[in-house]
């Protein structure tokens, strides 16, 4: 979601916000931030989802996400699965070092695993929505 930067500073989101959990759940403020990022092909429909998102208009909220979900979906897989192939790079990068002249790689690769395993769980939670 980095690339999203501009779109978070526009929801008022922080990383702290934008949450992928280990059981597979996705923080409400990703769906949002996506759609809100989708909706920029149309300034009128974003301009009318941000005032929902600001002003607390669940029904709204819920009926544009109604209305979009299954772009949020394929954009939700895509980074996802774009991320887990960032992942698997990066923990063979630190698997192809020396802990003896690396010491901080077994808490890397252990920390790579622990964001592995919750990307695989949203990434299976996600599969099954369509």
């Amino acid at each position: 979601m980095i690339h999203l930067q501009d779109e978070m500073s526009d929801l008022n989101l922080g990383f702290k916000d934008c949450l992928f959990y280990k059981s597979g759940d996705i923080s409400q403020e990703v769906y949002n931030l996506v759609l809100y990022s989708i909706l920029k092909f149309d300034q009128q429909q974003q301009a009318a989802f941000f005032e929902a998102v600001m002003n607390g208009d669940g029904d709204t909220v819920s009926a544009y996400h109604g209305q979009y979900f299954s772009y949020t979906l394929d954009a939700l897989k895509e980074h996802v699965n774009s991320f887990l192939e960032q992942l698997d790079a990066l923990q063979a990068n630190a698997q192809s070092k020396d802990p003896a002249t690396h010491p901080r790689v077994p808490v890397i690769l252990a920390h790579n695993d622990f964001v592995r395993q919750t990307f695989l769980a949203v990434k299976a939670n996600l599969d099954t929505m369509g």
